[in-house]
């Protein structure tokens, strides 16, 4: 009886969000960040979803499988990176709320609040006065109010035409679908790009390695000042090996990629003759 009692206990604090947030949004842990695990609508593509959670979609194809990002169809599940871009930790003044909106945690049963507070980037206290908690106990079940992400509202009279966002920013970005010839393969494409390579900035520095999801054609980087669809050669000079990676964007804000020059998916390490997580490397790729 007392055990029963106790449990009702620990459940009050709570039981009320429970209520509110069964249509919120919901972050899940994906290695040191948080992401939204989202039900793709009707007529929705990656584009769509990167504009609306205020994300590159670069960023959104790495952090999803390869195939489910070439056909969304709906229904399909897909994970929404929470990055600095479209995650807050402050909330904005109320005439800034727009597009502002919860983002909520379910605890599950190894959780505990230190590891939850690093997720969100705050402290323990802050944590405990943002959910009212009295201790640093946490049940299964519970539901977290973690922060605040940015997320516009699907526009409902027409989707396709995407009215309801705003005009995307201009950026550079190189087309090698249909218009180059890659007979040779993305050695090829870097020729185009780099002019036979008389066109070329060189770099040097440490690479990482990431897991990509999916089965890849080809590897994939992210690189800070390669534009998204270049590519880069990359050489391992330890091993005397040579390997080309297209860019998806630029390098995320984690510490996976502290003090790295290019993050590099790890399907490419054999090609590189690599076996640690990080190597020194030599970059090549085009100057505009």
């Amino acid at each position: 009886m007392l055990r029963i009692l106790v449990t009702i206990l620990l459940t009050l604090p709570f039981s009320g969000a429970l209520c509110q947030v069964d249509d919120s949004l919901f972050a899940v842990k994906k290695e040191s960040a948080w992401e939204i695990k989202y039900t793709v609508k009707a007529r929705e593509n990656a584009r769509m979803l990167a504009k609306r959670f205020f994300i590159q979609e670069g960023i959104l194809e790495f952090a999803n499988d390869e195939g489910t990002m070439k056909k969304l169809s709906e229904g399909a599940i897909v994970y929404i990176p929470v990055t600095k871009e479209n995650f807050l930790t402050v909330k904005p003044p109320p005439l800034k709320m727009r597009y502002i909106h919860p983002l909520y945690y379910r605890v599950r049963s190894k959780d505990d609040i230190s590891a939850i507070s690093n997720y969100s980037g705050v402290t323990k206290a802050e944590m405990r006065t943002w959910n009212e908690l009295k201790g640093n106990t946490l049940v299964p079940g519970q539901v977290l109010f973690v922060g605040w992400v940015k997320m516009m509202v699907k526009d409902s009279s027409d989707p396709v035409t995407l009215t309801a966002f705003p005009a995307p920013k201009k950026v550079v970005v190189i087309d090698t679908s249909g218009k180059v010839p890659v007979p040779g393969g993305l050695d090829s494409v870097f020729n185009v790009q780099t002019n036979g390579g008389l066109n070329v900035l060189t770099e040097k520095g440490t690479a990482v390695f990431f897991e990509k999801p999916g089965k890849n054609a080809m590897y994939y980087a992210f690189h800070n000042e390669a534009a998204r669809g270049s590519i880069i050669k990359v050489f391992n000079p330890g091993s005397g090996k040579t390997t080309y990676v297209k860019v998806l964007g630029p390098l995320p804000d984690t510490k996976l990629y502290a003090n790295a020059v290019i993050g590099i998916c790890d399907g490419a390490k054999e090609a590189l003759g690599i076996t640690d997580s990080k190597a020194w490397c030599e970059l090549s790729y085009a100057a505009d």
